[in-house]
């Protein structure tokens, strides 16, 4: 049987390089080089280049706001009913997921808060931030390309490194100058993994407890609480600059629990100068027994999140569970600042009743416990959940006092 065609997606916001970086390849890397557009039919297209035998590599041009885990799932993940998503996989496979980075803008519009609007690239009901789209794109890679080194100092470099490093610890990053890289840091590496490229962002890794690499002045924090935010207390404190206080949180992620809501949980999504706090589904422990997963790795790990200490939770699986990753972060200051927005002894004692009367001046969560059948937030402990914005964006408490 003939080889699968190998097939790279190359992805970058507007203005990285991207279309430089790909001319570059398909013009000087003595391969033959296909190269698609990412809003053409790609598994058709592939699998007539695949069958025709006369390319090497087929490189993937994405669009500057595309999400790269998207075009990989059309080759790599099956479909709802267990079956290759088309023909392709079985010529072709997914070999490179790369992102091209602009060394000189990277670090402003990572702490930049604007909508993708207000530079004129959203389409209709797109209400996502440059941030959101560079997230998207950094976590869920195998490769960064650093372009136009050549504009910034030795300094800015060295720290945009650590900074990537700290968001996809997995990746390799490769820089270069005016799109100029080397074939084989991109083409044919074999680097993509069907389950570690999804999951190469570095707070999933110390959200799991796996070791994250060494980076200077790289800081993890997990935040974990059997107790529930007073949601005042709570949204004063996130209206603050406290991520900025006891040094630079860069990504965020996770689940909070706030105590005039007892069954919904929230999710906790920031990155850079952008927070997205919304809600992220039920708690187990607010849905019937009968309706949980009836065996397996799920049902082991919703058994496991309702443990404390190996005694069964007072409330369930409700809790704070926050993975902060930054530069020089003061864990002991931001875990006080955390720890003032728990509820009380005396309000502990109050319940759950007395709770639900609390100022919660976070915006509606509307129809969410409706759509808890659909557990799209993972409780195991992972928090895979694609980030797929289906926030609430209405006015209402912003992680970081930014976008909303």
């Amino acid at each position: 049987m003939a080889a699968r065609l190998p097939v790279t997606v190359l992805s970058g916001f507007t203005g990285a390089g991207k279309t430089t970086v790909l001319h570059h390849l398909a013009a000087q890397s003595g391969a033959r080089v296909a190269v698609l557009d990412s809003r053409s039919d790609l598994l058709a297209e592939v699998e007539r280049l695949a069958q025709a035998g006369q390319h090497d590599f087929v490189l993937i041009e994405a669009a500057a706001t595309d999400e790269p885990i998207g075009i990989a799932e059309g080759f790599a993940f099956e479909d709802q009913h267990g079956e290759p998503g088309g023909q392709a996989p079985g010529v072709a496979h997914l070999d490179t997921l790369v992102t091209v980075v602009d060394a000189s803008r990277f670090l402003r519009d990572f702490h930049d808060a604007d909508f993708l609007s207000a530079r004129g690239l959203a389409e209709a009901d797109d209400d996502r931030t440059v941030v959101d789209v560079l997230i998207d794109q950094v976590e869920v890679c195998d490769v960064i390309v650093i372009n136009k080194i050549d504009l910034v100092d030795a300094g800015q470099l060295g720290r945009l490194h650590v900074v990537l490093r700290a968001l996809n610890p997995r990746a390799e990053l490769v820089d270069a100058s005016h799109g100029n890289v080397p074939a084989g840091r991109v083409l044919g590496t074999g680097r993509f993994d069907i389950d570690a490229t999804p999951n190469a962002a570095g707070w999933q890794a110390a959200l799991q407890g796996d070791a994250v690499p060494d980076a200077a002045g790289v800081s993890t924090l997990v935040y974990r609480r059997r107790r529930p935010f007073h949601p005042q207390r709570f949204a004063d404190l996130i209206h603050t600059d406290w991520m900025r206080e006891h040094g630079d949180v860069l990504r965020s992620r996770g689940l909070f629990w706030l105590a005039s809501r007892m069954d919904i949980a929230g999710d906790w999504a920031q990155a850079g100068g952008v927070c997205r706090p919304g809600a992220a589904g039920a708690w187990w422990a607010a849905i019937d027994a009968g309706e949980w997963p009836s065996e397996g790795l799920a049902r082991a790990a919703i058994e496991a999140d309702l443990l404390e200490d190996g005694l069964p939770a007072e409330y369930g699986d409700r809790r704070q569970e926050l993975v902060l990753v930054g530069l020089d972060l003061d864990a002991g200051a931001l875990l006080e600042r955390l720890d003032t927005c728990l509820l009380t002894d005396d309000e502990m004692a109050a319940g759950p009743d007395a709770w639900a009367t609390y100022p919660d001046p976070f915006p509606d969560w509307g129809d969410a416990f409706d759509d808890v059948h659909d557990h799209d937030h993972d409780h195991g402990g992972g928090h895979e959940r694609a980030h797929d914005h289906d926030h609430d964006d209405s006015d209402g408490p912003c992680g970081c006092g930014h976008a909303h």
